[in-house]
């Protein structure tokens, strides 16, 4: 887990924001679906509060620049969406139930967004 976290940091760090709807709708896509990766793990009791927690605050913060860069209406909703669900998951990450809730949004979101991208 700590090494897709360290190779989409790269990634989104290595490539700046994107301005084409296309590679912004990727970059919702690949956050949406490490983070319901994450409430995966969570939902099942097979990661710590605090690895959750820090991971959900880490890719917040990696996919802020990329929300905010956003124009487009539908994948704006989208990238919304994917950043509540992760101040949803770090600020209550041992509560399994909402954890699992927050995996399906957060996978319908990856699957949007992958739509956007084509």
């Amino acid at each position: 887990m700590r090494l897709r976290l360290a190779l989409l940091l790269a990634l989104v760090a290595g490539c700046g924001v994107p301005h084409e709807l296309g590679k912004q709708a990727e970059e919702v896509a690949s956050v949406a679906a490490e983070a319901s990766l994450l409430a995966h793990d969570a939902g099942e009791g097979s990661t710590t509060s605090t690895f959750t927690r820090e991971h959900a605050k880490a890719l917040r913060k990696l996919f802020r620049p990329v929300e905010d860069a956003i124009e487009d209406d539908r994948l704006g909703r989208i990238a919304h969406q994917v950043s509540a669900s992760l101040e949803q998951l770090a600020a209550d990450p041992g509560d399994e139930a909402a954890a699992r809730r927050l995996e399906k949004k957060l996978e319908d979101a990856a699957d949007a967004a992958g739509e956007l991208a084509g």
